[in-house]
């Protein structure tokens, strides 16, 4: 058999027509048949691909692997392209009659390492779509009006759709079919590669191409989505920061992708609309030639929804969350979160706040409840016994919120945790938008919702009835006219919190040095988010706090709360004398990181009755004791 001239290499996936139609396609090549060969390597297609090989005039090899992506389909072609010059094609391609003559005056002309490409236009039965017709008045898939005749380009223009370059270089340089197992981004890869080895794109306008395809506006937000992950892959392969479009290394901390987050999660429904809107003009405009303005403007909003999905790509790759998933279909449901509650000497507000906890549960996210008793003299601790549901841990005097919610902490099963106060009152959907802005982000730490009373600008206007009626009732019109709004904040206000698993395996439980209250909350939120966790206000979630009724108590608290700032202070600061609330002042101690050892505080074990146990005698004083079954 004679060495032809030219190779032809196209990978397939589940497209038999459309390879076959390519193939016919070739059979009206300018050049003669024994010039070129074909080899087509079938990717794994569920219906293996069946091609008759006597049906064609030129040489035809085809090959099939285990689904592996085109990368690697083109990587086991290479090994049986024969000719020194080799051109790659899409399977949906519709080469012109000269497309191979083009290619294999390049193949003897050409000195030096450039690869040839070709166009990739859209056919006229693509062009019946107003989507398509809008990717083709724009560079929103292919940017061939960059593109200068004669001049050589980078690798961002080294696409497969139809290239042509020496085989030997394919073998010396294979695709990276590990990392880029899609048919996005495993192409420029290689061209990012090859330029570094010195290579160079020239542009061919007469090397004529069609593409057979009509992509519809939902399928290219998708692939914009891939790009995004894979382009996240190339800087993570590469280290090389223009590939995210960024100018510098440093700019690729916590603050770039926690400012995308926030774009991604503001623009969710934008992006809904828009998308709403593109259905609309394919169904109203099919087969009708766009006016240029419409293209024009069509083109802008896929542009910006199109960056949008780009970064939902980045996100999805470093830190493994789509914030799209969870707005469509809502927090995952089934997994379980333990409340830690804390009482001592309130037990009106405790049964307040267990019932308003019952008639908001929700049975798509399943709770535990752990009550701790710092020592109640009230009946709390016997009324708490009595629950089926609830596991309470018994202490015979008051160990102060820090130590008595670390051991609610050491007890807590679930997935998520919340830690609450006695006199915090939940109303329906609650728990269910905090999850929300929890699951959302992947990075996310603490969420805290707003109240009537709260500290850290939590704190929002209330003088409703406090029936519990009327408060769901406020909570759902909150919620409504705020949907889904949160704001990134590092330090929160632990009146009621949610947060995950990881943060509490990280950083552990509340500093027990700001026993008996107050600071600890800080303390425990400010290391969450220096341990690279980001911390947020649910502004969607009310959540009612009882206000003091007792100005002894009141005029202790603030006591506290001036002693404690001093330790606040002096451990993070190192000093003890910064101005009350002065946050400020802190932050210098806190450049260049934290060690970790700093960030760590312990939990004990601890035990309690199971809920739905009958309660057992309670023990012999120690000074920690429990319920046991």
């Amino acid at each position: 058999m004679p060495t032809p001239r030219l190779s032809v290499l196209i990978p397939t996936y589940g497209r038999s027509e459309t390879i076959a139609r390519l193939l016919e396609s070739l059979k009206d090549q300018t050049i003669a048949p024994e010039a070129f060969e074909v080899v087509v390597v079938d990717d794994g297609s569920p219906e293996p691909i069946r091609l008759d090989a006597f049906r064609y005039p030129f040489a035809l090899t085809l090959l099939r692997q285990e689904n592996a992506g085109p990368g690697a389909a083109r990587n086991a072609g290479v090994a049986h392209c024969r000719a020194p010059w080799t051109v790659i094609l899409n399977d949906d391609a519709v080469p012109a009659n000269d497309l191979l003559e083009r290619h294999l005056l390049h193949s003897g002309e050409l000195d030096g390492k450039i690869a040839v490409l070709g166009t990739f236009r859209f056919t006229a039965a693509a062009l019946q779509s107003p989507f398509v017709q809008v990717l083709a008045g724009t560079d929103l898939l292919f940017d061939f009006p960059r593109l200068k005749p004669g001049q050589l380009h980078g690798w961002t223009f080294f696409w497969t759709c139809n290239i042509g370059l020496p085989t030997q270089a394919l073998r010396d340089h294979p695709f990276d079919a590990e990392l880029f197992r899609e048919p996005i981004c495993e192409d420029v890869e290689l061209g990012y590669r090859l330029e570094k080895e010195g290579w160079r794109v020239l542009h061919d306008a007469t090397a004529v191409c069609e593409h057979d395809h009509v992509l519809e506006a939902k399928g290219y937000f998708r692939r914009m989505v891939r790009l995004g992950v894979n382009m996240a892959r190339m800087h993570a392969k590469h280290r090389d920061p223009h590939l995210l479009h960024m100018p510098d290394e440093r700019h690729l901390g916590p603050g770039f992708f926690a400012s995308l987050q926030q774009n991604v999660e503001s623009f969710h429904t934008t992006f809904r609309k828009v998308l709403d809107k593109l259905a609309s003009l394919d169904r109203e405009h099919w087969g009708k030639t766009l006016p240029r303005e419409i293209v024009s403007q069509a083109g802008q909003l896929v542009r910006q929804m199109g960056t949008l999905c780009y970064w939902r790509g980045l996100l999805l790759e470093k830190e493994g969350n789509d914030p799209f998933a969870v707005c469509d279909e809502g927090p995952k449901a089934g997994e379980l979160v333990s409340i830690v509650a804390v009482s001592f000497n309130a037990l009106a507000k405790t049964q307040l706040c267990v019932e308003a906890l019952r008639a908001a549960a929700d049975p798509r996210h399943p709770t535990e409840l752990v009550f701790v008793d710092n020592g109640s003299t009230d009946g709390s601790a016997e009324w708490l016994a009595e629950q089926p549901d609830v596991r309470l841990v018994r202490n015979t005097h008051n160990e102060g919120a820090p130590h008595a919610r670390n051991q609610g902490l050491a007890l807590a099963r679930g997935r998520w945790i919340v830690v609450m106060d006695n006199d915090a009152l939940v109303t329906p959907g609650w728990l269910a938008r905090l999850l929300h802005h929890a699951q959302v982000d992947g990075r996310s730490g603490c969420v805290g919702p707003v109240s009537n009373r709260a500290a850290h600008g939590q704190e929002v206007p209330f003088d409703g009835p406090t029936d519990p009626a009327s408060l769901a009732a406020h909570a759902e019109a909150w919620a409504e006219a705020n949907y889904r709004k949160g704001r990134p904040q590092n330090i929160l206000t632990s009146f009621l919190l949610l947060f995950r698993r990881e943060v509490l395996d990280t950083i552990g439980g509340f500093d027990e040095r700001f026993s008996p209250w107050g600071f600890e909350d800080d303390d425990f939120t400010l290391r969450a988010a220096l341990a690279g966790f980001r911390n947020r206000v649910a502004v969607d979630v009310f959540v009612r706090h009882e206000t003091y009724d007792d100005a002894t108590k009141s005029a202790r608290h603030n006591e506290l709360l001036a002693r404690n700032w001093a330790r606040f202070s002096e451990k993070w600061a190192g000093r003890s004398d910064v101005p009350y609330g002065d946050y400020k002042a802190i932050e210098p101690g806190l450049i260049g990181g934290v060690a970790r050892e700093r960030l760590y505080v312990p939990l004990r074990p601890t035990s309690a009755r199971p809920a739905a146990q009958p309660a057992a005698p309670f023990p012999a004083a120690t000074d920690s004791t429990v319920l046991e079954s």
